[in-house]
């Protein structure tokens, strides 16, 4: 967790060398805790399933995975009622044999890519508002501080959620993948986290990157993968994970 909440919300899936996610719950008492947890765990209970019936479109599994991971919360807040309004992001990314990585992503974490010395945010934010900024009502550096920047229109476990956010690009050499909960994104604006990614290599920049969001203030829970080209296994990537 971070200096403030006294218990961790977020939930990582690091299934290596393929699969990795981060989830940011939300909810009553323990419930955002369980949802996140739930959800990571059904989203990748399906994807292994669905892959091994062969299914060859990635991105539909995705889609699917993403579809029963909502139900699971779904019905566990049906169940429960101290569950009962429970929800969670999700964001998810599959690397495949031919280096191509699929994204799939509900809510406010984040896959950033960082290539060529660069960091790009690969997903959108389903928010409020990101809303607001991409119709130019309101700059980046107001919705950095926004007292409604933490207002979800897409998570998982809402009946009405939509269908997921699918993303799939080509990977390159020496591309570096960060997977994070809005716990460093809220604390790290994106030119001091592209400026740790370049002064460093990949497994002391995670650690700067939690270090640095913990000195900014810590406010919420910190969890972020980090994903990198392993030199000695030419097709595979490794992760390293840092969760406070």
């Amino acid at each position: 967790m971070g200096l403030v909440r006294e218990n961790n919300e977020d939930a990582l899936l690091i299934h290596q060398p393929q699969l990795f996610a981060v989830a940011d719950g939300m909810g009553g008492c323990v419930a955002g805790e369980v949802a996140s947890r739930g959800a990571i765990k059904a989203f990748e209970v399906a994807v292994f399933e669905l892959l091994q019936e062969q299914r060859r479109d990635m991105e539909q599994i995705l889609r699917e995975a993403m579809l029963r991971a909502n139900e699971h919360i779904c019905r566990m807040a049906q169940q429960n009622r101290d569950f009962s309004g429970m929800g969670t992001t999700l964001t998810a990314v599959f690397l495949a044999s031919d280096r191509t990585a699929y994204v799939c992503h509900m809510g406010d974490s984040r896959l950033y890519l960082f290539r060529n010395q660069v960091l790009s945010q690969v997903t959108h934010d389903h928010s409020y508002v990101a809303g607001l900024v991409e119709q130019g009502k309101i700059t980046d550096q107001e919705a950095f501080n926004h007292p409604q920047r933490h207002m979800l229109l897409q998570a998982v476990g809402m009946e009405e959620a939509g269908e997921a956010e699918i993303i799939h690009f080509a990977l390159e050499a020496d591309d570096i993948l960060l997977l994070c909960s809005d716990g460093l994104t809220d604390m790290i604006k994106h030119q001091e986290i592209e400026a740790i990614l370049k002064a460093a290599a990949p497994e002391q920049a995670a650690d700067n990157l939690l270090e640095q969001a913990l000195a900014n203030g810590g406010l919420d829970n910190i969890s972020l993968i980090l994903l990198a080209k392993d030199t000695e296994k030419e097709e595979s990537y490794s992760g390293q994970e840092n969760i406070k």
